[in-house]
Order: structure tokens, then C-alpha cells, then sequence
């Protein structure tokens, strides 16, 4: 009677969705939201000496009564894990679509962030005045987020967010557009 031979467990993720985008969304919020979880612990990310109850600020106070309670100095609250693991998972979820979808991995996606290229559109015309528009949107909602929150010591306020994501969201996708435009006419 021969052995069966049963297939080796691959190691592969057939799970994970091979969508760039969502790659690239996922590992900017990861790193977004431990960057707010460092603050929130270190200063306190809701206002000036306040620190984020992240159950009751998520869930709008169904999971816990407060949003914020004052901050006592550095200290490590559950509430605090968790958004930590989930931030984490976020990002590892990123870094894994990435790793599937970009030539290179998320080594190459990251290197091509520092690279010149990447800020010429800035001020070159040449791949399309979207293109171009775009970067400069995407540039203005990061750097109005982290400037507005350094200076004013609040890090999730949702007024910042109402400014900030529009910008961050037409810049990530109007280059999208300009491709687009591309494909549709040949």
C-alpha cells in the first residue's frame, strides 16, 4: 500500500487582496496611527495635558464613558494595547499587499518615496497637470495634519481630519486619473 503523499503547507498568502492601493492606504495609516499612540502615551494626543481613551473617542463613549482623561505623565493604559495591535496589524497588512503586489516589495515602494522622481512632479508638467496638482494637494494635507497638531498639541481632532483627508485623498487619487486618461485613449 503506497504513503499518501499529502502537498507540503505553502507559505503562501492567497488571502491577501493584490491591490496596491489598498497596500499603500494600509501602511500609512499603520504608521499613522502607532505615531498618534506614541504621542497619545508620551503627551497626550487629545489636547494640551489630555490623553485619548481610545474605547470611548472609537466607539463615541459606548465602550467607555470618558474620551480623554487628564495625562499623569507616561504610563501604559489596555486601551493603549490594543490600538497598538491594531495599528500593527494594519500596517503588517499593508507591508504584506505590498510585498505581493510591488516589484521589490515594500523596500522598493519606501525607496521610492525618498526618491527624486517622486517630488519632480512637484514642479514638472509633463506627466499632467493632475499629476502634478495632486502631489502638491498630497504634500498639503500631510504637512497642514502634522504642523495644526504639533502646534496646537492635538492630535485627533476632527476638524483637522475634515481638512486634512480631502487633501490627502484627491492627491492620492488625481495622478490616478491622469493614468487613466492615458489608457482610455490608445
Amino acid at each position: 500500500m503506497a504513503e499518501d503523499e499529502s502537498p507540503e503547507p505553502s507559505m503562501e498568502f492567497d488571502w491577501i487582496p493584490e491591490t496596491p492601493l489598498l497596500g499603500k492606504i494600509a501602511v500609512m495609516v499603520g504608521i499613522w496611527a502607532l505615531i498618534v499612540n506614541v504621542v497619545n502615551i508620551l503627551i497626550g494626543a487629545y489636547a494640551s495635558g489630555q490623553k485619548v481613551v481610545w474605547a470611548g473617542f472609537v466607539t463615541y463613549g459606548t465602550l467607555a464613558e470618558n474620551t480623554f482623561t487628564p495625562h499623569n505623565g507616561i504610563e501604559v493604559s489596555p486601551g493603549d494595547i490594543v490600538f497598538t495591535i491594531i495599528a500593527a496589524l494594519i500596517l503588517g497588512l499593508g507591508v504584506l499587499i505590498l510585498n505581493k503586489t510591488e516589484e521589490g516589495g515594500i523596500m522598493s515602494w519606501i525607496t521610492s518615496l525618498v526618491s527624486p522622481e517622486r517630488w519632480m512632479v512637484l514642479f514638472d508638467f509633463s506627466k499632467g497637470l493632475n499629476v502634478t496638482l495632486g502631489s502638491w494637494l498630497l504634500v498639503s494635507g500631510i504637512a497642514f495634519y502634522f504642523v495644526w497638531s504639533i502646534t496646537n498639541n492635538t492630535w485627533v481632532d476632527p476638524g483637522v481630519y475634515a481638512v486634512a483627508i480631502p487633501l490627502i485623498g484627491f492627491g492620492s487619487i488625481l495622478p490616478m486619473l491622469e493614468s487613466n486618461e492615458e489608457n482610455s485613449e490608445n
